[in-house]
């Protein structure tokens, strides 16, 4: 009989959920881009991009930590970007 594989901690669980609180940023920031503009595409990406790269940190946190934070770690710097593309987008138009 084959070991049960090891589990993701429940505070990593709490850490890549609260690194995904910013999402709920988007409509704020919708409202905020230009209608037209790769801004707006970029703003539309940016969900997908957060969920799957928590989940992805979360998943693979038992065997590969180093990689998980790394993911973790891309995902507050792609939140920092997309805050910085989306409120100096009106100042480019």
């Amino acid at each position: 009989m084959l070991p049960a594989p090891p589990t993701t901690p429940r505070w990593f669980t709490a850490v890549a959920i609260l690194l995904l609180l910013p999402v709920f940023q988007f409509p704020y920031l919708l409202g905020i881009v230009p209608a037209d503009g790769p801004a707006r595409t970029m703003l539309w990406i940016y969900p997908f991009y957060a969920i799957v790269a928590a989940y992805l940190a979360w998943q693979c946190y038992p065997q590969r930590r180093a990689l998980a934070w790394v993911l973790l770690s891309l995902l507050l710097l792609s939140h920092v970007a997309i805050w910085i593309l989306c409120t100096t987008a009106n100042q480019l138009n």
